[in-house]
């Protein structure tokens, strides 16, 4: 569930630039949120900007998305995934080859073959 962020009035932040305007909002298993705890500690991060960095790695990860500051913004100016293949297909192989590995560690399965070979049929991150 995400949800957009409010003021004390109630009225919503809106965009804003550096500003984290959206909430996501998930249920887990204690046993799950005891993990999270001890990797965020390790790392001297509080639970939410633990998981917040897993999130922006794996959506940096994946070429098929534009690219993402640290913070989880798009990067300004920077080519966007169609561009990057267009420009550099080995490099933009590699790149995938290395998600479609983690993909596979992760999921459990391949990643669809497809969402290389059919770039046309996903969002590559073009400003829609």
């Amino acid at each position: 569930m995400v949800k957009v962020s409010k003021t004390a009035n109630g009225k919503s932040t809106g965009e804003s630039g550096d500003v984290r305007a959206e909430r996501l909002t998930m249920r887990v298993h204690p046993d799950l949120m005891r993990i999270l705890d001890m990797r965020a500690k390790e790392r001297n991060l509080s639970r939410s900007a633990y998981i917040e960095s897993i999130l922006i790695g794996w959506c940096r990860a994946d070429p098929r998305n534009p690219k993402l500051d640290p913070r989880g913004k798009f990067v300004e100016g920077a080519p966007s995934p169609l561009e990057q293949m267009n420009s550099n297909s080995f490099a933009w192989g590699q790149r995938f080859m290395r998600f479609s590995q983690a993909y596979h560690i992760l999921m459990g399965t391949e990643a669809p073959q497809a969402w290389q070979t059919e770039p046309q049929e996903y969002w590559m991150g073009d400003n829609e």
